[in-house]
């Protein structure tokens, strides 16, 4: 076990501090909106006390679209989707604590609570890569990435892609035509997407702007990179060919090396 005290950078320092919960009697159309409205993919659930008791996610809204249509968000409670044993670290633990926790436990976000059990802040995935896009590391994107195995095509619905996700436990995929990578899809866009439009309309419509970086990049700067272009995931090249993606989780595996030298 890692000794976590040693670490000084805490992490609070870089934790999203104005947190956006909501009550287990919230619908999920409300939860779904206000992640949506806010470009976040995690609320922690309080009760009337206003202690933490969960946390609800973006996964969640999605299998109910991909299995059951947008109009059942509205008859659906968070209270029926929320996990009641998410990962907690305190105001006082170091970042290098909760990065690891997150990793161990393959979650994209850690709440932070303070001794009384209320909520102070939340560590996401966006939040380490924050970091990782200011502090200096020699470490390779091609090291961290994930090859891409998995494609969909021009014309599939977003619902069928949704379900794809939720059976491949991803939030990204690449989009294909013609033998050609020629974007990226995310799980966060498809449910804006399909809320706006219709889960039967076609991927493209949720399609983005991709932007790509070498193998060689270092992972601070793709850090820097994703913040300042406002993306989840990057399509990786060698020469002109495509090799992989580079995600916020995968950036967090690499942060965790980082954390560990300072």
């Amino acid at each position: 076990m890692e000794e976590w005290g040693k670490h000084y950078v805490k992490v609070m320092d870089y934790a999203t501090k104005d947190v956006v919960t909501v009550s287990p009697e919230t619908d999920m159309e409300t939860a779904a909106n206000l992640m949506i409205e806010f470009n976040i993919r995690h609320l922690p659930v309080k009760d009337s006390s206003g202690h933490f008791i969960g946390m609800v996610g973006l996964r969640d809204v999605a299998s109910i679209i991909a299995k059951e249509g947008v109009n059942k968000l509205k008859e659906r409670k968070v209270m029926e989707y929320m996990n009641v044993q998410p990962i907690r670290v305190y105001v006082d633990d170091p970042l290098f604590k909760a990065v690891e926790m997150m990793i161990e436990h393959g979650v994209g976000s850690v709440i932070i609570l303070d001794s009384m059990e209320r909520i102070r802040g939340i560590l996401t995935e966006k939040d380490v890569v924050k970091f990782l896009a200011v502090v200096p590391s020699l470490e390779k994107v091609e090291n961290v990435m994930s090859p891409i195995s998995t494609f969909v095509l021009p014309g599939s619905s977003i619902r069928e892609v949704l379900e794809l996700m939720t059976e491949l436990w991803t939030r990204h995929l690449a989009l294909s035509k013609d033998d050609e990578i020629i974007g990226i899809v995310s799980m966060s866009k498809l449910v804006k997407k399909a809320m706006e439009l219709s889960p039967s309309a076609p991927v493209e419509e949720a399609a983005e702007e991709t932007f790509k970086i070498s193998a060689s990049t270092p992972i601070s700067q793709a850090a820097a990179i994703m913040i300042d272009k406002g993306k989840e995931a990057l399509l990786v090249t060698i020469g002109r060919q495509v090799v992989g993606m580079v995600t916020e989780g995968n950036l967090v595996r690499g942060a965790l090396e980082v954390l560990s030298r300072i």
